[in-house]
């Protein structure tokens, strides 16, 4: 196999730059369309539009991985435009060709009322090559224009009868072999072209370089502007999915079942995923480990985090325009909308999802995700591309458990979303076996939080307080180390609140985590231990409750062996001060 080698590509590429578009495209698709049908067109007319050059465009033109799907033609000849529209043929193109015929120069056009029949025909003038030639003042070369459009022609399987025809033998050089082929599929000769807008020399240089053995190649594509292909995916999905549930368990998560699966499906179907649960189910810590999970397994860019806050709207997630003109893009247009590797995916989180209202700053994102060219206008009047696999992942709490700071989710936002209610584990296990929901999870979150500060301290990133916070983590592996006084409270002021159908809902492995964290700082002493675990009622536990009086009633049960029962017993009494049965949150 013999095909036209990337050098001598780019260089009848560059060599083709700054010819005219009738040169390149219009006389070119004239000229194959009269062979097809056996016509000579300087004598006569045949039928011809727009619908013959985008066809011609499309098989020669249309370049794997433009970089705007709206410009898939790669127009070698231009600087200005290099990547041409679909519109271009039947527009632009067709309005060039009608100047000319309509002045009598380069181009025949001749209308059904003129002719009878069905549509528009056209030929060419027989000073049609010198006309143009006086006009646009570049030339193209014919071996140019045939390594361009053959270079995935095979020259050594190129028909025998064609070499002959143009008087090459078994032992022609393959760029004469593809300069016959050309001509033969062409026909350029005709009129006054050959000599004139076309020149039918073939550079000695051209000569010393040697035919490649494969066809172009991606990184040959590349530097002629399409975008490098996106790794594929080999794996089934099975695999895939696995493979991440593996990674994020490995960073101590206690992953529900199936929930790596429910995400990625919603993904690929073209969905967002909105995480709604209580605080401390893991919501945020599901979403970065999930991100940096794909990161990881797909090499991707890292995700990209966007804390939502109350005032955030468009120009906080897209961009806009300073007073002195200027356009400022934030990173969701840089590394997103304006991603110099759109077919890649990538995850974007948002924390605190609906914290302001979504459709103030995710608008022309929902709007895109429906479109099938996935236009987002940005604040200089340009636009961009939202990439398919833009993997959105946000984090949201209930407006119905917290009215006062979350915003209600509209509908045509629900319908683009696949919403997860992230379930609390703790409340599960509890349910599964209450003897030990508390006992045999204690030992896992110990296990995180100092995996956490290590790998600070491995990476040279130890915050000026971590050998505090080391000291106390390495004293403890689990419950077993905390004094029997303190693992029998913990275990019974946990129960005490799990036990409730309240208190299962909200009591997250999260808060769980916070209440160990104080004992874990606690000295190695029982009444240490029993001070800290009373503290973190006081100033953790009885700030989430939440339910009627009976709901509190375990809790202070549960308490009143600890040294401050009293104050945790005066703050419950405060919450059920009300005039009515609910409790009365403290803050």
């Amino acid at each position: 196999m013999s095909y036209v080698p990337a050098h001598l590509l780019l260089e009848a590429a560059a060599a083709i730059r700054g010819a005219h578009a009738l040169t390149v495209v219009t006389l070119p698709a004239l000229l194959r369309e009269a062979r097809r049908t056996q016509v000579d067109p300087t004598t006569a007319q045949i039928p011809y539009g727009g619908g013959v050059e985008e066809q011609y465009l499309k098989d020669f033109f249309e370049l794997p991985g433009a970089p705007d799907p709206h410009r898939p033609y790669r127009a070698i000849w231009s600087d200005d435009t290099p990547w041409q529209t679909r519109k271009f043929p039947g527009g632009g193109l067709q309005r060039q060709r009608g100047q000319r015929a309509g002045r009598g120069e380069v181009l025949i056009q001749r209308k059904p009322a003129q002719t009878g029949l069905p549509g528009d025909v056209w030929g060419l003038t027989p000073t049609a090559g010198a006309d143009l030639l006086a006009e646009t003042k570049k030339s193209v070369r014919l071996i140019d224009l045939a390594l361009w459009i053959g270079r995935n022609v095979d020259t050594s399987a190129i028909d025998p009868a064609i070499l002959s025809a143009a008087g090459l033998g078994p032992g022609a050089e393959e760029i004469d072999k593809l300069d016959a082929w050309f001509k033969h599929e062409f026909r350029p000769q005709h009129g006054d072209l050959v000599g004139t807008i076309f020149q039918d020399d073939i550079p000695a240089e051209y000569r010393t370089v040697p035919f490649a053995a494969d066809p172009v190649s991606d990184e040959t594509y590349q530097q002629l502007g399409a975008l490098p292909p996106a790794p594929t995916v080999t794996d089934d999905l099975s695999t895939v999915i696995t493979s991440l549930e593996r990674r994020v368990t490995a960073k101590g998560f206690q992953l529900p079942l199936g929930l790596v699966e429910r995400v990625l499906t919603a993904w690929l179907r073209g969905d967002m995923v909105v995480l709604v649960g209580q605080p401390g189910t893991g919501k945020t810590l599901f979403a970065t480990l999930l991100g940096s999970a794909m990161e990881q397994e797909f090499d991707l860019d890292a995700p990209l985090l966007i804390p939502v806050r109350a005032d955030f709207d468009e120009a906080e997630l897209i961009g806009y325009e300073r007073l002195d003109g200027t356009v400022h893009l934030q990173d969701f247009a840089r590394h997103i909308l304006l991603d110099d590797a759109p077919l890649e995916a990538r995850v974007v989180i948002f924390e605190e999802f609906n914290l302001a209202s979504v459709e103030t700053y995710l608008s022309a994102v929902l709007v895109a995700t429906q479109e099938r060219e996935r236009l987002v206008r940005l604040p200089n009047g340009e636009v961009a591309n939202l990439p398919i696999d833009t993997f959105v992942l946000a984090t949201c709490n209930s407006f119905r458990d917290e009215p006062e700071t979350r915003t209600r989710v509209s509908s045509p936002t629900k319908r683009r979303s696949t919403t997860i209610t992230m379930p609390n584990v703790l409340g599960d296990r509890y349910e599964d076996d209450p003897d030990t929901a508390v006992t045999g999870v204690i030992g896992n979150l110990i296990a995180n939080e100092r995996k956490r500060v290590e790998d600070r301290e491995n990476a040279g990133r130890a915050s000026q307080f971590d050998s505090l916070r080391l000291t106390a983590l390495r004293s403890v592996s689990g419950s077993a180390n905390f004094s029997a006084q303190a693992q029998q409270a913990l275990v019974s002021v946990a129960n005490a609140v799990l036990e409730t159908a309240s208190g299962r809902s909200w009591f997250t492995l999260g808060i769980l985590r916070d209440i160990v964290m104080a004992l874990v700082m606690a000295e190695r002493d029982a009444g240490a231990e029993l001070t800290a675990l009373g503290h973190a009622v006081a100033d953790k536990l009885v700030h989430q409750l939440r339910g009627t009086h009976s709901d509190a009633q375990p809790l202070l049960a549960a308490s009143a062996t600890l040294p401050n029962a009293e104050e945790i017993g005066r703050l419950i009494d405060q919450m059920m001060a009300g005039p009515s049965d609910e409790l009365l949150p403290l803050l």
